[in-house]
């Protein structure tokens, strides 16, 4: 118990380091959050890092990053320079811990640590993650020192409101998932989920509530069925959007109960050369104070490295128009407007009848 105080004391320290209005733009009473997908600065993409910084992974994105009020991304590796490899496990990765200075300068504000990697090198590699990230400014959710400090929603503040953020990892290995004595990710059952997203989302809770799952099946293009029933039951407790990780490609948009369901957003810059995977998303989700989506912004991504070599960049027209209505063609027109223009796709959800927050 001491040491989840120590915990929330510590978030709360890191919090306030984002109340400060930063330089983005901003409409009314909107918050413009933009979310990346899964970002690996190691293995394959260490020597681009070490000859041109961090910086370099976000060139191609940057313009629409700069022009939101905050980034969230998954961080699938740790950053740390200590630790060893988890015995056992076939893929390990490590970053360097200037990443997390470096992702701050590009508008990152949180990012989640549910994931089948982060504790790649080990309890104390994660603890030298959290601390870097801490001291950069950089919130960080989905994992920690005991399950109640991995049960901590990050809150973004901004000078348009309010935003919490949650994130659950539903991926091997099960050594992974943090206990009441053991570091690791939060793993998302159905009664954990409901339970913290209907706690975020109460009275005092940021005014909109995002929802993270690290889940599904690798290059597999369809979400599972238990992908659908979480992020269901996340919106029914109160989520205000739904994002997923892990699949490394895009999967279909859902819009449920006029709330978006982002089921994969494939990669960002990840560290491998793999062909499998060459698109990935860049969304950006406007907020209203009510804690509701009225806009999605979704911009396809390169992202196969034999071509992008870990600088992911947008994809415009025919083929990013092709990409977003493959991803867009479920969406019953009577849940939302859905339109490609000017090399973007656009989806506007309908808010359901007589609905409040």
């Amino acid at each position: 118990m001491k040491r989840f105080f120590v915990a929330v004391a510590l978030m709360a320290t890191v919090i306030a380091a984002v109340f400060v209005p930063h330089a983005f733009a901003r409409e009314g009473h909107t918050v413009k959050i933009a979310l990346l997908g899964d970002f690996l600065p190691a293995s394959s993409a260490v020597p681009f890092l070490e000859r041109k910084g961090t910086a370099y992974f976000f060139d191609g994105v940057r313009p629409i990053l700069g022009n939101s009020d905050a980034v969230f991304l998954n961080l699938e590796t740790p950053v740390s320079v200590r630790g060893t490899p988890w015995e056992g496990k076939r893929y390990t990765f490590r970053a360097s811990p200037v990443v997390a200075k470096a992702m701050y300068a590009e508008g990152v504000r949180v990012v989640s640590l549910a994931n089948n990697h982060i504790l790649d090198y080990g309890y104390q590699a994660l603890d030298d993650t959290m601390r870097a990230l801490r001291a950069a400014g950089v919130l960080y959710v989905g994992a920690g020192m005991d399950a109640n400090e991995a049960s901590v929603p990050a809150l973004v503040s901004t000078p348009s409101g309010e935003v919490a953020f949650l994130a659950f990892s539903n991926t091997l290995p099960r050594d992974f998932w943090a206990g009441a004595h053991r570091a690791g990710t939060l793993f998302g059952s159905p009664k954990t989920v409901k339970r913290l997203v209907t706690a975020a989302a109460s009275k005092g809770a940021g005014s909109s509530v995002i929802v993270s799952f690290h889940w599904g099946k690798e290059l597999m293009i369809e979400p599972k069925e238990y992908q659908t029933s979480l992020a269901h039951l996340a919106i029914d407790s109160g989520a205000s959007l739904v994002v997923g990780h892990h699949p490394h490609v895009a999967q279909p948009i859902e819009i449920y109960r006029g709330r978006p369901v982002l089921y994969s957003l494939g990669n960002f810059a990840f560290g491998s050369y793999s062909k499998s995977v060459q698109a990935g998303l860049l969304v950006v989700a406007k907020m209203d104070e009510d804690g509701w989506c009225d806009r999605l912004e979704i911009y396809p991504l390169a992202v196969d490295n034999t071509e992008v070599l870990f600088r992911p960049r947008r994809i415009m027209g025919p083929e990013g128009k092709r990409i977003f209505e493959a991803l867009t063609e479920t969406i019953p027109r009577t849940e939302a407007d859905v339109t490609w223009k000017d090399g973007m796709g656009v989806i506007i959800p309908r808010r359901p009848t007589g609905s409040g927050k």
